[in-house]
C-alpha cells in the first residue's frame, strides 16, 4: 500500500501529540507501534514514498591506464 503525504502528516501529528498513540489506521490497514522509534521509522518510509521515485542522476568516472605497449 503506497503511503500519501496525508498519511505522513497524520503520523507526524500523532508523534508530536505525545499522548502515546499505540496504533493508527492507514487505508484498510492498522499499524500497532511498540515505541516512538517505530513511529519515526515508519514516518521516514512514508516520507520517502510520498516524495516519489529518486530522479537524481548519478555519473561515474572510470580511469583507464596502459603502458602504451
Amino acid at each position: 500500500m503506497p503511503f500519501t503525504t496525508t498519511d505522513a502528516e497524520n503520523l507526524r501529528r500523532a508523534i508530536a501529540d505525545g499522548r502515546g498513540a499505540r496504533s493508527m489506521s492507514f487505508g484498510d490497514e492498522t499499524v500497532v507501534f511498540n515505541s516512538i522509534d517505530d513511529m519515526l521509522k515508519l514516518l521516514a518510509v512514508m516520507e520517502a514514498e510520498a516524495a516519489g521515485p529518486d530522479t537524481t542522476r548519478r555519473s561515474y568516472r572510470v580511469a583507464v591506464t596502459s603502458k602504451g605497449v
